[in-house]
């Protein structure tokens, strides 16, 4: 068991690499500007009256988020892309210079009509010429070259306009298709943003929100200790009240109490917990019905100077109504699943023997079958861990309860991927813990289970 556990753990680093990986690609790919969100309202404005100030105010920001930096160690990429074009911080800007120079196969071409464009679309003010001011801030985000060169066909009246046509023309003639053939590898060292990225969650900091500018860390410390509590009382009541049915059901298999508490079982699993979580909401927490026993929202306040009674009493009447809405979908999956397992050692031939030797159902049930049934129970603590940090976004979202759900809701719904993502990561790693855990209680319930594959010898 040792020795498989070294192995797991020895492979955890890989794994987490490998998700760190996805994490940071999907950060890469969110159709998102966190310099441009970043930036003081005050600066953001400049775009429109002062694009000049404002480009050097974006350049310098994205400088100061490392976002000058190339994306990995390196790229493999078309030979006619520069390996400089990470440079270019604007992600629009970016993206008209790769199309227009996928199509050309010409960056120096290319880079002078942009460079052309980008100075007419400053100098031409909004004041002088509306239509072809406005025409051209729209070219400086086009990336369709036919687009573009035929609404640069219809600009006409200001000088700087035919230096600009014949930069776009020296650019579509100047085509060169033999550089589009091949791919090229730049190889950029540990000055890039994924080295600097990991380099900070090792060390700790996870970065910054993107919408209230907050550590990371902060937000996710503060909304998973609640996380942690709701969920730990669930999968504890879960534990406190589906081992016994599981086994007594077993253990009067074919009876009435089987029966009944099979039909339960099954209508419980098949109700949705957020609707069950409306109803009790609706019923049993405002007085229009006249049964306003229960809190609505949150955690509760605690005065100070409160007792531990107090606390508990306080905390106990919110978290009574989210804790039954988590734990009764799982009383069936775990009961049902221990019930067939129990009722599989119920016919071998040890427990007959026990039975010969006068000892009592219940004895029997809990000595001897709960240990070799307890298969599924294990499969669930698998999946504690990543529940913990995860937590019931509907729930958390009915009972307005400030968890890792409620948290996870809100950073998507406002695009704060920082948040996400770091999320989504430690929730891999919490499910990589989960699985080797459970993959070791699987050996330690039943010493018949080999983990590292050989076979028990023969004697």
């Amino acid at each position: 068991m040792l020795r498989y556990a070294f192995r797991r753990l020895s492979l955890l680093p890989l794994s987490l690499f490998l998700l760190s990986l996805v994490c940071f690609g999907l950060l890469q790919l969110t159709p998102d500007d966190p310099v441009r969100r970043l930036l003081p309202d005050e600066q953001a404005r400049m775009s429109s009256n002062d694009p000049g100030a404002y480009d050097r105010s974006y350049r310098l920001a994205a400088a100061s988020l490392g976002y000058d930096r190339p994306a990995f160690y390196f790229t493999l990429q078309n030979t006619a892309l520069p390996d400089t074009l990470y440079r270019v911080a604007r992600p629009e800007e970016r993206s008209v210079l790769k199309a227009f120079t996928l199509r050309t196969g010409n960056w120096p071409a290319v880079q002078k009509y942009y460079h052309t464009l980008k100075n007419l679309a400053w100098e031409v003010r909004p004041e002088d010429a509306p239509e072809t001011s406005t025409t051209l801030r729209r070219l400086l985000l086009q990336d369709d070259f036919d687009r573009a060169k035929s609404t640069l066909s219809t600009l006409k009246g200001n000088p700087g306009l035919t230096s600009l046509q014949l930069a776009f023309q020296e650019m579509e003639n100047g085509k060169q298709q033999s550089r589009l053939l091949l791919p090229s590898f730049h190889w950029h060292g540990t000055n890039n943003q994924y080295h600097a990225w990991i380099s900070r969650l090792l060390s700790g900091d996870p970065g910054v929100s993107l919408t209230d500018r907050r550590p990371v860390g902060s937000k996710i410390g503060r909304a998973l200790k609640w996380t942690a509590l709701l969920n730990g009382l669930a999968i504890l009541l879960v534990y406190l009240i589906s081992i016994p049915t599981g086994l007594y059901m077993a253990g009067y298999r074919g009876g009435y109490f089987d029966t009944i508490t099979t039909i339960g079982l099954f209508l419980l699993f098949g109700i949705p917990s957020f609707w069950v979580a409306t109803l009790l909401t609706n019923f049993f927490t405002t007085p229009a019905f006249g049964m306003d026993y229960f809190p609505s929202m949150g955690f509760g306040e605690i005065p100070d100077g409160s007792s531990w009674w107090q606390i508990i009493s306080i905390r106990g009447a919110h978290l009574f109504l989210p804790v039954l809405c988590l734990a009764y979908p799982s009383w069936a999956y775990v009961s049902r699943h221990l019930r067939r397992s129990a009722s599989h050692e119920l016919d071998q031939a040890y427990i007959k023997t026990a039975r010969l030797k006068g000892l009592s159902r219940s004895a029997i049930l809990w000595r001897h079958v709960l240990r070799n049934a307890s298969f599924p129970i294990i499969t669930l603590l698998a999946g504690i861990f990543p529940a913990m940090l995860a937590g019931s976004v509907l729930i958390e979202r009915i009972f307005n309860l400030p968890g890792m759900g409620q948290l996870l809701y809100d950073a998507a719904l406002t695009r704060d991927w920082p948040v996400v993502i770091i999320v989504v990561l430690l929730n891999g790693l919490l499910t990589a813990i989960g699985l080797l855990l459970a993959d070791l209680a699987y050996a330690f319930a039943d010493p018949r289970v080999r983990l590292n594959g050989t076979k028990p010898s023969a004697s």
